[in-house]
């Protein structure tokens, strides 16, 4: 009884860490990430504002006859720059679609999926703990009453308590999963972006 007990209170501190720690990190970062993209996007118009300013200075330089090369030089970071600021605004669209609003999407259904299947195990738990409890009272009736149906009652009492170890362990695993399955997405969508990012840098 007392490794069911336990069983049962990690099962529930782990839907209790999914929705009161995991979701609530999650939805920090899809705000941390909006900040981010924000913040970049008004970097990429800077950049683009300063290396236009570069092109002007640029065109100048053609004109001359002695810094003619320079001209050139500088005509070409200008379009670079705009090559990398449109690669990266590509990149800034993936983490925006396929990162954030799939986490933001993610996060409203997790909370309610964990919440219920956090209150079906409980129930059910109770339900089949109390049904175990009935048995054994009547166990120990039947045992004082010398009743003659007491074996069967016992092997009903003993199916049930399997029944019940069974139901807990099989719980517990479930939540685990559920648990790692939640860190995967968020280690295999960063890891997607991570890629794109190394990529870029490779190019670049």
């Amino acid at each position: 009884a007392l490794e069911m007990d336990l069983s049962y209170r990690s099962t529930i501190s782990i839907y209790k860490s999914i929705l009161e720690q995991f979701n609530p990190a999650l939805e920090k970062l899809v705000y941390l990430g909006n900040n981010y993209l924000r913040a970049f996007h008004a970097l990429s118009k800077a950049a683009e504002v300063y290396f236009k300013a570069i092109e002007k200075i640029g065109e100048q330089a053609l004109q001359s006859s002695t810094s003619h090369v320079l001209g050139e030089i500088l005509m070409q970071m200008s379009d670079m720059q705009r090559l990398l600021s449109s690669d990266l605004e590509v990149m800034a669209q993936t983490f925006h679609v396929d990162l954030l609003q799939h986490m933001e999407k993610n996060t409203k259904m997790d909370v309610q999926f964990i919440s219920e299947s956090q209150k079906q195990y409980e129930l059910e738990y109770q339900r089949r703990a109390t049904n175990l409890d009935k048995c054994m009272a009547e166990l120990w009736r039947m045992e004082r009453a010398r009743d003659k149906n007491v074996r069967e009652m016992k092997e009903n009492v003993m199916r049930l308590r399997l029944e019940m170890q069974a139901f807990v362990s099989e719980s517990q695993r479930g939540a685990e999963l559920e648990e790692k399955r939640r860190y995967r997405f968020l280690a295999e969508k960063h890891q997607m972006l991570y890629n794109s990012l190394l990529q870029f840098y490779s190019r670049v």
